[in-house]
């Protein structure tokens, strides 16, 4: 097994993304290709799991393994006794060849531009192998943390010799390739195939609801502020995708009342150092580098509740500590233990809001228990991983949060929002993906902390002037290009670094032919603007032809429950009538009807999927209109 194969294996995965159907069911040639061609000695769920981590690279959890078996057998290939599955007739033809060389050319040509682009832009030197484990730990942070339900948080391998400077490096990759459409694609490619395989790592994932009906989601501090735009365009762009598809999904969003003033706090401290030396921090940067001044953040923060709700996302008063809540609180000083081990809090009034957050859950929760994020009545939402394990750790010993934890990651939600109508949010993958490239170019404040402490020492030694200290302070170039060539790695960061850093940048500002460049990136960059503004076009005719046809197979569901119903209210009607006219046959259509009616109102309480005609006619209605459109549009 290799990290190449698991690349190939996520490539192809993606053919799967407009055939809808059941998720589960994208594993099924892959395993037949093994009984096939490679069977273990003895086939259980445990030993097809092993052969499909050599096989495709992926680790599968053994539960969804064994419910492709199970469904094998159902279909009268295999057969089950002891626990070993045998085979029964002869298996369906799976040839996975053709796909898994198209698949395999992709990788290709992304490895070799990851090359030479390291080369080029970090004087790096990698092997195809160090690039292919750079692409793996780059995609692994696209994962399903802290929810029971999904067995992993990630199918990839994990890497052993995982390191930042990789996940820099892909991110600077990244935003580079954005002018090069089909390479850029090649890539996006690869994120929508790890989409789709976390849902490999749910195997009950097709039991839940379609829907976010019964959940709201409260956003955190950092969240909001993407929302407002203050940490850069991609970032903003992301999060507004996300709450358009949670929306979409029937799903709420808000933010509690102690979140905001946080919120606004953070928002008028940034402002007062923006235009100071000392000024530092992701708000401060974002603006210095789009031209906002003071006031203009000023103005934001104190209309940030217009701007929030007019995205849909409004406030909520956060609940009080009151007797009535009393039993549903959590031990603050032990949760506030559990934060400490996974954060290094800077301010402390931000550990306290978190923990008001998570308390307010466990109160909003009221003693439930949910098995499920849609039957979980409220859930915090987070940029912060940290945060979200440390919630997670916590309540374990809790039963409200047992199955379901009190907080979930932003990319959570994303993907498991994402998996229940990816054709209604084709961007958003992409969308994820610049977003955290262009945060992973950013430098981490330790990294900062050191480069200032290196250029105060500099211009005391007077191996710098004045002007290039404030280069360094100041320029967002000079930081962008000092991420480039260090990675973000401190061991990197020399005096030589930080001089061949400002000899680039200097040269930049004085050489016209740079200016001719630039004239040229600009032209690139509107052809690419251009070649995205019709993809986004194409983007969003397919995303509401999907939102139409659900409306319309809603309605056309609704129509054939009302009719199912009126039918056996009519046939229970003339079974009355013709007990008064004596008919012999008059009970039995009164009975047929009552009976009919008592299924159909099991189906609807219990959800025993079988007996609810109108959500399976609206499934199978949606999908058949949305192929016939696209066909019809070309678009298939």
């Amino acid at each position: 097994m290799s990290n190449s194969e698991a690349l190939c294996s996520l490539a192809m995965l993606k053919v799967s993304i407009d055939s809808g159907g059941d998720y589960l069911e994208y594993l099924r040639p892959y395993v037949i290709e093994i009984l096939t061609n490679d069977p273990p000695e003895r086939v259980t769920d445990a030993t097809v799991a092993e052969k499909l981590l050599n096989f495709c690279g992926l680790e599968i959890p053994t539960r969804t393994v064994q419910i492709v078996l199970q469904r094998l057998v159902k279909d009268g290939y295999l057969t089950k006794q002891n626990g070993i599955f045998l085979p029964k007739g002869e298996l369906p033809i799976s040839d996975l060849s053709a796909a898994r060389a198209n698949a395999a050319r992709h990788i290709s040509l992304i490895v070799n531009e990851l090359i030479g682009f390291a080369s080029s832009s970090s004087e790096r030197t990698l092997t195809e192998d160090v690039a292919t484990e750079c692409l793996v730990n780059f995609l692994s942070q696209f994962s399903i943390p802290c929810l029971r339900s999904y067995l992993r948080g990630t199918t990839l391998p994990n890497i052993s010799s995982s390191s930042s400077w990789q996940v820099s490096l892909v991110g600077q990759f990244v935003g580079e390739i954005q002018s090069q459409p089909n390479l850029f694609e090649s890539f996006i490619m690869l994120m929508q195939g790890h989409m789709l395989a976390n849902a490999l790592l749910c195997p009950d994932l097709n039991s839940v609801s379609d829907s976010y009906n019964d959940v709201v989601f409260y956003f955190d501090t950092p969240l909001l502020i993407q929302l407002l735009g203050l940490e850069g365009e991609q970032e903003e762009q992301a999060i507004k995708e996300i709450v358009k598809l949670v929306q979409k999904l029937k799903g709420s969003i808000c933010y509690f009342s102690h979140t905001y003033d946080e919120l606004v706090t953070s928002v008028k401290i940034s402002a007062e150092f923006i235009e100071s030396a000392r000024g530092r921090g992701t708000i401060v940067n974002e603006a210095r580098k789009s031209g906002k001044s003071k006031s203009d953040l000023i103005l934001i923060g104190s209309q940030a509740a217009e701007i929030l709700d007019g995205y849909g996302v409004t406030s909520v008063a956060t609940p009080s500590y009151g007797k009535e809540n009393h039993k549903f609180e959590i031990a603050e000083e032990v949760f506030s233990a559990a934060l400490a081990d996974e954060i290094d809090y800077q301010n402390p009034r931000a550990k306290e809001y978190d923990i008001r957050s998570v308390r307010s859950i466990y109160v909003l929760r009221r003693g439930t228990a949910p098995r499920s994020i849609e039957k979980a009545k409220a859930v915090l939402v987070t940029s912060n991983t940290s945060f979200s394990k440390a919630a997670f750790e916590y309540g374990k010993n809790v039963e409200m949060s047992r199955e379901v934890s009190t907080v979930i990651t932003d990319f959570s939600l994303a993907n498991t929002a994402w998996l229940k109508a990816p054709q209604g949010a084709p961007a958003l993958p992409k969308k994820e993906v610049l977003a955290f490239a262009y945060a992973a170019a950013r430098p981490t404040k330790s990294f900062w902390d050191k480069v200032l402490t290196e250029a105060d020492r500099l211009e005391v030694k007077g191996t710098i002037s004045a002007r290039d200290h404030q280069l360094l302070r100041s320029s967002y170039s000079v930081q962008a290009e000092l991420m480039k060539l260090t990675l973000g790695e401190e061991s990197a960061l020399t005096e030589e670094s930080i001089r061949q850093t400002l000899a680039r940048v200097t040269d930049e500002i004085r050489h016209e032919a740079l200016q001719q460049q630039g004239v040229i990136n600009n032209k690139l960059n509107e052809a690419s603007s251009t070649i995205e503004s019709l993809r986004g076009e194409v983007d969003s005719v397919k995303e509401k032809i999907f939102w139409a046809c659900e409306k319309q197979a809603d309605t056309e569901a609704k129509i054939l429950s009302i009719s199912i119903w009126s039918a056996q209210l009519l046939i229970a009607g003339f079974g009355l009538f013709t007990v008064s006219q004596g008919s012999k046959w008059a009970w039995l259509y009164v009975v047929v009807a009552g009976i009919s009616g008592a299924i159909r109102l099991a189906g609807t309480r219990w959800d025993i999927k079988p007996l609810k005609a109108g959500p399976a006619y609206r499934s199978w209605r949606q999908d058949s209109l949305y192929s016939k459109r696209l066909t019809e549009l070309g678009l298939k």
